[in-house]
């Protein structure tokens, strides 16, 4: 049962992403073949992501924010962030910004503003097959 209110929670996260997404491009003046050339996915896969029909992965989301010339966390969060001097993170935390089977991707700054560079923590399981 916990199991089913986790993707439930989950599912309404990915439709309030889709949304900002798609007003986002409004608001930009994008179409759909746009964005999709932005994010180097088919335009059904984008229409699909825009939809929330998919889950994201976390290069489209970036792709995204890119485009829109917004912080992930505007897209992920729907809020800007608010510090603009420093931000602090502890060794091991940040924000998860996605999770896929074997990779974790973790903002360090998430809340910080004006930034000239997204700082992540990238962690890849290894596998010696690869």
């Amino acid at each position: 049962m916990a199991n089913e209110k986790t993707n439930a929670v989950d599912l309404v996260k990915l439709q309030e992403v889709a949304i900002r997404i798609r007003e986002m491009r409004d608001i930009c003046g994008f179409t759909q073949a746009e964005m999709a050339e932005k994010t180097e996915v088919s335009v059904e896969e984008y229409r699909r992501y825009e939809a929330g029909e998919l889950d994201f992965p976390f290069s489209f989301i970036h792709k995204c924010a890119l485009a829109f010339d917004i912080g992930i966390t505007d897209l992920l969060e729907g809020r800007s962030a608010h510090l603009s001097s420093y931000t602090v993170t502890r060794k091991g935390e940040g924000q998860e910004t996605a999770k896929e089977a074997g990779i974790s991707i973790m903002s360090v700054a998430p809340l910080f503003r004006r930034k000239i560079a997204e700082p992540y923590r990238v962690r890849y399981e290894y596998d010696p097959a690869l």
